[in-house]
């Protein structure tokens, strides 16, 4: 992904507000103390943009990357880590569907 200098230093909650301004009309979606992002971002993701739905936040994460032929790794998430993480979805993870989402709106002009 070619991101800016500033989209390094995002915290996950400014990353889900950029996504969110670009392409959700600026709906505000906080994620929780232990940094889950709400289930209802991936689903307004999936409806704005005609993604085929998925179960689980990363299998939704990953399908809209797919979708849009941004790669989905390891680090994407946290379903291989030893915990199990219980799927979270990662930093890296955001600025992979951030990256989704800037394709998508440029293949809606």
């Amino acid at each position: 992904m070619n991101e800016s200098r500033i989209e390094r230093h995002l915290s996950k909650q400014e990353l889900v507000n950029l996504i969110a301004e670009n392409a959700l009309g600026g709906n505000e979606y906080l994620l929780s103390n232990g940094s889950s992002i709400p289930s209802k971002f991936f689903i307004d993701l999936e409806e704005r943009f005609s993604v085929p739905l998925s179960s689980g936040m990363e299998s939704k994460a990953a399908t809209f990357c797919d979708y849009f032929s941004v790669p989905w790794t390891s680090d994407c998430d946290s379903s291989e880590t030893p915990s199990g993480g219980g799927g979270t979805v990662t930093r890296k993870g955001l600025e992979q569907i951030l990256e989704a989402v800037n394709k998508a709106l440029k293949n809606e002009r």
